[in-house]
C-alpha cells in the first residue's frame, strides 16, 4: 500500500509515498445508480439505470511495524505529532485534531494500489476506522478503511509510483504486550480488540459525481478484552464495585512492544492511552476447561488525552525516526 499525505485535499501529490505491507487489500468502486422505474404499460419493474454519485473505498489488514503504523494514527486521530528525541530513539505522541478552522478534519491522503494487472490512484482519501486485534497466540494486526474519490486507473506505473521500498522493522507478536486498569497491570488477559471508528462519509453536492469531500465524524472508541479467571476477586464482575456494573472509569493503556527492534537500548512500541474507560457487558465463558471472561469497554472523552477540549484517546509509538508523521 502506498501512501502519500496531500498537500491539497483531493489532489495526487507528487511527493515519494511510504510503502507499506498489508494482506488482503481491497479496492472497491462505489458507483450508485438511478432506476427509472416509471410506468409504460408493461409488467416491467426497472426500464433504464443511470449513473449516480460515486466514492471509492480502500480496505487492508496489516501486521503492526513500529516504523509505519504512526502514518494509520495520525490519518485517524488527526492531531499534531509531538516527537520527543533521546539519543537514538524517538517518541511520537499523536492526539486527537480539535479544530474549529478546519472542521477537526485530520490529513487527507492519496493511496497508491497494484494488483498484478492495473494501477490504481485515490485521491481525498479520509481514514474511516483502524480496528486492532492482538492475542497471546498471534501476531498482533489490524484493519484500515479509508474513503476516498473516484480512483484512477492506468496500465502503466504513473507518477507518483515509485520503486518500491519498505523497512526493515519486524513485525510486532502480540504476546508482547502489557495492558494496565486503573494503574494495575493485568497478566491474565488472553486476547484484545480496540477500534477508533471516525464513521467517515461522501459529502456530494451538484456540479460532480464525485464528493465535494470525505467528512471524518466525531470518534468513537471501542475495545474488548478475554481474560482468564485466575481468582475469586475478579474486578469487572463481582464484588460491590464491580467496574463493568457499576460507574467506574478507569484508566486503560495497551502497549504492544517489538522485541526485535530497539535504538538506544530502547524497543520499539505502539501504545494508547485510555484515560476514562468505561467497562461494560461482561459475561463468564465456560466453554473451555478452565473459566474465561469477556468484557467490553467504550473511552470516554477526557481532558488528560486531548491537546485542547477533549479526546478518548491518544496513541505513542517509539521508532527510530524523528522525522513526525
Amino acid at each position: 500500500m502506498g501512501l502519500i499525505a496531500e498537500t491539497a485535499r483531493g489532489t495526487l501529490p507528487s511527493g515519494t509515498p511510504v510503502y507499506i505491507p498489508v494482506t488482503t487489500p481491497q479496492v472497491t468502486p462505489m458507483q450508485t445508480f438511478l432506476r427509472d422505474e416509471a410506468f409504460r404499460g408493461s409488467p416491467v419493474m426497472v426500464y433504464d439505470q443511470v449513473q449516480g454519485v460515486r466514492h471509492d473505498e480502500y480496505d487492508a489488514k496489516f501486521y503492526l511495524f513500529a516504523d509505519t503504523f504512526g502514518n494509520f494514527v495520525k490519518a485517524v486521530l488527526g492531531g499534531t505529532d509531538t516527537v520527543t528525541t533521546t539519543g537514538s530513539s524517538s517518541s511520537h505522541n499523536i492526539k486527537l485534531l480539535n479544530s474549529a478552522s478546519t472542521g477537526s478534519q485530520p490529513q487527507s491522503y492519496s493511496i497508491l494500489d497494484f494488483d498484478g494487472a492495473n494501477y490504481f490512484t485515490i485521491t481525498g482519501a479520509q481514514a474511516d476506522s483502524i480496528n486492532l486485534t492482538f492475542g497471546a497466540e498471534a501476531a498482533a494486526d489490524a484493519t484500515v478503511k479509508f474513503f476516498g474519490n473516484p480512483y484512477t486507473s492506468y496500465t502503466t506505473p504513473p507518477s507518483p509510483f515509485t520503486t518500491l521500498s519498505v523497512s526493515t522493522e519486524h513485525m510486532i507478536p502480540a504476546w508482547d504486550t502489557t495492558i494496565s486498569v486503573g494503574g494495575t497491570t493485568f497478566n491474565y488477559i488472553q486476547t484484545g480488540e480496540l477500534k477508533l471508528e471516525r464513521k467517515t462519509a461522501p459529502i456530494f453536492t451538484m456540479g460532480s459525481q464525485a464528493p465535494l469531500t470525505n467528512f471524518a465524524g466525531p470518534i468513537e472508541v471501542t475495545g474488548k478484552f478475554t481474560a482468564v479467571v485466575n481468582s475469586s476477586t475478579d474486578v469487572w464482575s463481582t464484588g460491590t464495585n464491580a467496574e463493568a456494573l457499576t460507574r467506574s472509569p478507569q484508566a486503560v493503556v495497551i502497549t504492544l512492544t517489538d522485541p526485535n527492534d530497539s535504538t538506544s537500548s530502547v524497543q520499539h512500541s505502539i501504545s494508547f492511552t485510555m484515560t476514562a474507560a468505561q467497562f461494560h457487558n461482561v459475561k463468564r465463558v465456560r466453554s473451555k476447561e478452565y473459566t474465561e471472561i469477556e468484557v467490553e469497554f467504550t473511552a470516554n472523552a477526557d481532558a488528560t488525552d486531548a491537546t485542547t477540549g477533549y479526546s478518548p484517546i491518544q496513541a505513542t509509538i517509539v521508532n527510530a525516526s524523528s522525522t513526525p508523521y
